[in-house]
């Protein structure tokens, strides 16, 4: 599962998270996988109702306690987290504007001009480096234009949908 993590300026930062087998103990395995850092492995088990972490199962940090999995407080900053999907258009412009990040083509359109929708819903399906991907919106409003046809084949930056706050 990929999650990006994008702070009040649009700087971002995105990591691949997946499960591994771990049968040295009761602990859970992850492996995270990042652009700088390549990928390492982490675990982490609970003990008397709280989380700890590891990257060797030797040693092992309280992991901190998240209530609100949108977003993390950092010491000078407020950062916002989505899991799975990035609303298109942040990086870019504005969240009701969604371009395409990478080469890809339509595999559906969920949605047609002057349709309401709201913050998170899938509007359209991408395929791209043999993935589908869901393309959600960033914003709550009304699609104003529909730029793309099923099977259609986009080059990178390309305006798919846009949509009125």
């Amino acid at each position: 599962m990929r999650y990006y993590i994008i702070n009040s300026e649009g700087k971002e930062v995105f990591f691949d998270v997946s499960s591994i087998n771990s049968t040295k103990s009761e602990a859970i395995g992850f492996q995270v996988k990042t652009e700088k850092s390549g990928t390492k492995e982490y675990y982490v088990r609970s003990l008397a109702g709280k989380n700890y972490i590891s990257e060797d199962m030797i040693s092992w940090e309280k992991a901190p306690r998240i209530s609100n999995s949108k977003g993390i407080v950092n010491v000078n900053e407020a950062l916002n987290v989505y899991r799975g999907f990035k609303p298109s258009g942040l990086g870019q412009g504005s969240a009701g504007t969604l371009k395409t990040d990478m080469p890809g083509k339509v595999v559906k359109v969920l949605t047609a001009e002057g349709a309401a929708v709201s913050k998170g819903d899938t509007l359209l399906i991408l395929e791209a480096m043999k993935m589908e991907n869901e393309i959600k919106a960033g914003v709550d409003g009304i699609v104003k234009t529909v730029n793309v046809s099923e099977g259609q084949n986009l080059e990178s930056g390309h305006v798919m949908i846009e949509i009125e706050e």
